[in-house]
């Protein structure tokens, strides 16, 4: 997907708008044609969540307090500034531009493309069918998503398609996804899509038990899905549980390793007030031999700078407080391990 990434403008410019999609077909990762659902029957889904005024213009907002309910000193009596919002959560969900929108589909299998476009929060999508501004939370999952594919391309065929209740998704994150309303008893039914992530920054665990779930009468609706338009021809797709994804491309050998580090800054000179902002950093060792995070601004040298052709195998360590993903551009990546480091703590000196 593609968002503006001017200096300090980021989260502001794609909340104004300006963000979408690019799909780039064939080649040896691609599935043949007609395997999966296409033209109409492929939809790109961006879920953002936002905030409006009273006239219907965006709420941006003024002030550092919106975010902690910090109200001073601001820069130049202090190093906080005024309107950094180091994390925003919007009260309205907006899918494709439009608040709450509804999809008519007919009785088929769709791909929908989905991009997680909120600045800060992550979602858990789920389809009941029950309102969900009057039913009894937990909703029961009413239709699995078929995930096939994430970020760059399909999933490994050794793990996928793979059918979920709900589907997690980070900011920036993205899925595609089958869903099948070919089931008779879905005939003139509404689907709705909702949102059990909460309000909150992210940590993981089970909705409803380790974190309270979205409002159920703003945040936790994201669409509705209507199963009420006529075939108007026959799906010859393919089933996901019968599909055979495209055996990954096998990396060749790494030519480095690299070592960054995600870091939040609190204030150097009010105590307890952060963060003030998010920087990225490099690795390095302490006098004890653990690893250690050293922040890096915009205006120090450039200390990466892959050779195009390279393979290279990135360390990202996370030292902030929140569950971070983070997403590199024009390139093919690959996940390949997630670990929980102790001796990453930075010990004090003695």
């Amino acid at each position: 997907w593609y968002h503006d990434h001017s200096l300090g403008m980021t989260r502001l410019n794609v909340y104004a708008g300006p963000a979408g999609f690019y799909l780039i077909r064939g080649g040896p990762d691609d599935l043949p044609a007609g395997t999966l659902p296409g033209g109409a029957y492929e939809i790109p889904i961006v879920v953002q969540d936002r905030s409006f005024n009273s006239d219907g213009s965006l709420f941006y907002p003024d002030s550092r307090q919106f975010f902690d309910g910090f109200i001073g000193p601001y820069i130049p009596e202090s190093d906080i500034s005024p309107n950094w919002n180091p994390e925003f959560f919007g009260n309205f969900m907006v899918v494709n531009g439009k608040t709450w929108p509804v999809l008519e589909v007919e009785p088929r299998r769709y791909r929908l493309r989905f991009l997680n476009g909120c600045n800060s929060r992550f979602l858990i999508l789920k389809l009941v069918d029950v309102d969900p501004g009057v039913g009894t939370w937990p909703l029961t999952s009413a239709l699995a998503f078929n995930q096939i594919g994430a970020e760059g391309g399909f999933l490994d065929p050794l793990y996928g398609p793979v059918s979920l209740d709900s589907l997690l998704m980070a900011p920036a994150e993205r899925a595609d996804v089958i869903l099948d309303f070919s089931d008779p008893a879905l005939a003139g039914k509404t689907l709705y899509m909702i949102n059990e992530a909460p309000d909150e920054p992210y940590g993981g665990g089970m909705p409803g038990v380790d974190f309270p779930f979205a409002d159920a009468q703003t945040t936790a609706q994201v669409m509705a899905i209507k199963v009420t338009l006529p075939l108007s021809s026959p799906d010859t797709s393919t089933p996901a549980a019968s599909l055979v994804l495209p055996p990954m491309r096998k990396l060749p050998a790494t030519d480095k390793i690299r070592k960054v580090s995600l870091m939040e800054m609190d204030s150097e000179v009010l105590a307890g007030v952060g963060p003030r902002e998010a920087v990225l950093g490099i690795m390095d060792v302490n006098l004890y031999g653990s690893p250690v995070p050293v922040h890096k601004m915009w205006m120090d040298p450039i200390t990466e700078a892959p050779l195009q052709g390279n393979t290279e195998v990135w360390e990202i360590w996370n030292y902030t407080m929140d569950a971070h993903p983070i997403h590199i551009h024009e390139v093919m990546f690959e996940v390949v391990e997630r670990e929980s480091r102790m001796d990453a703590m930075v010990r004090p000196p003695e």
